[in-house]
């Protein structure tokens, strides 16, 4: 039976979680009067906005696993008695997503459908889909890198241009920006990935968790604030 307190760990090892993650999202809160961001978005209180924060990092730290697949076999060489013999095992693949990387920030992007363009929002998103597509890369141990700025860049810019094309009032690119942001970054940089999933290595491998919390709901937020320029 498999034990599933594997699926219960930190999102990077601590030290880098605590830099890479945990100081910019308190420069974005603070910066920001501390839950701008999602006030301006979701229309928010600061308290509802620090209580979506909070449950995104402990949810950071929870994988719920969906399937498993077949990795590609390793050779290991074992010599025995003068001769030389090659052993060839296989690997399973157990593919997880992350609480607070990956299922939080996707409910609350697809929360502001409604409110947006769906032919802006679509054109914005194939865009940004694309870009981030050819951006990512498995990196084996860690997961699907993605550069960190690259990503909510190309959702602003690219909201920008769809809701310049269609005509439609900038005042909806904050929210066009999280909503594109966040699942262009999900499909583009995880779901899509997928099938390359086994060049990571054995184990888990986790959307949204152990090395991409970053590039899913820190786009979202960044795409936010880089999109405030372009108003």
């Amino acid at each position: 039976m498999r034990d599933y307190s594997d699926y219960l760990f930190p999102p990077l090892l601590l030290p880098f979680f605590l830099l890479l993650i945990i100081l910019p999202f308190l420069a974005v809160f603070f910066v920001l009067s501390s839950s701008a961001v999602f006030q301006l978005v979701f229309d928010m209180s600061r308290s509802q906005a620090l209580t979506v924060f909070t449950l995104a990092i402990i949810g950071s730290f929870i994988n719920v696993p969906l399937y498993e697949m077949e990795g590609k076999p390793i050779e290991r060489y074992y010599r025995f008695f003068g001769y030389i013999y090659a052993i060839r095992e296989k690997r399973r693949v157990v593919v997880a997503v992350n609480v607070g990387g990956c299922i939080i920030p996707a409910v609350l992007a697809l929360k502001l459908l409604p409110e947006l363009p769906l032919n802006a929002w679509i054109l914005s998103f194939l865009i940004s889909t694309a870009i981030i597509y050819t951006q990512a890369r498995p990196v084996r141990g860690l997961g699907i890198a993605v550069p960190v700025f690259v990503p909510p860049a190309i959702a602003a810019l690219s909201n920008y241009l769809a809701l310049s094309v269609y005509g439609y009032p900038l005042i909806l690119l904050p929210k066009m920006a999280f909503s594109t942001g966040v699942l262009s970054v999900l499909f583009g940089a995880d779901i899509l990935h997928l099938k390359e999933a086994d060049k990571i290595g054995s184990g888990i491998v986790s959307i949204g968790g152990a090395g991409t919390f970053d590039g899913i709901f820190l786009t979202g937020l960044f795409a936010v604030v880089f999109s405030l320029f372009l108003i």
